[in-house]
């Protein structure tokens, strides 16, 4: 798998947002349904234009942390006015970010090989910070894409 290690400063994302279950599988109903809804109502090419700082491109956020309730956010990451749009402040990190291509289908799969085959073997281990998706080509047929997991050197 085609990985680097990178450190971010905090960054703010607008976007709109769903709570995530604790049981992953129904996730895997709700986050698409919302990016259909997002593409249909024009959500998704307001938040295109306000884009202005990195990462660029249409991200999917999932804030799954112990104090909140878990959420998922379609959002972009800006410094302009969010509007009617929610507000969300990404800790500054370290990430293991993961580039791929194909359908929306082959990202799913790509975090799952990332949790189950390369987590374990890496010397890393979970962060407290959200998993990232930034669509960089958002083509359906033809997505360009990154996987950010947050990650901390393993305690020896």
């Amino acid at each position: 798998m085609n990985y680097r290690i990178e450190t971010k400063e905090a960054f703010r994302i607008v976007g709109v947002s769903a709570p995530l279950e604790k049981e992953i599988e129904k996730n895997f109903t709700v986050v698409p349904e919302m990016w259909q809804e997002a593409s249909l109502n024009g959500t998704i090419q307001k938040l295109a234009g306000m884009t202005d700082t990195p990462p660029m491109g249409l991200l999917g956020v999932s804030a799954c942390n112990d104090e909140e309730q878990w959420r998922y956010f379609i959002a972009v990451s800006s410094t302009k006015a969010s509007g009617a749009f929610e507000e969300y402040t990404v800790p500054a990190s370290t990430w293991a970010i993961f580039s791929g291509t194909g359908t929306n289908q082959s990202i799913q799969e790509l975090e799952q090989r990332i949790i189950t085959e390369w987590l374990p073997a890496s010397g890393y281990e979970y962060a407290n910070a959200p998993d990232i998706e930034v669509y960089l080509n958002p083509d359906p047929q033809n997505a360009q894409y990154e996987v950010w997991i947050p990650v901390a050197k393993k305690k020896a």
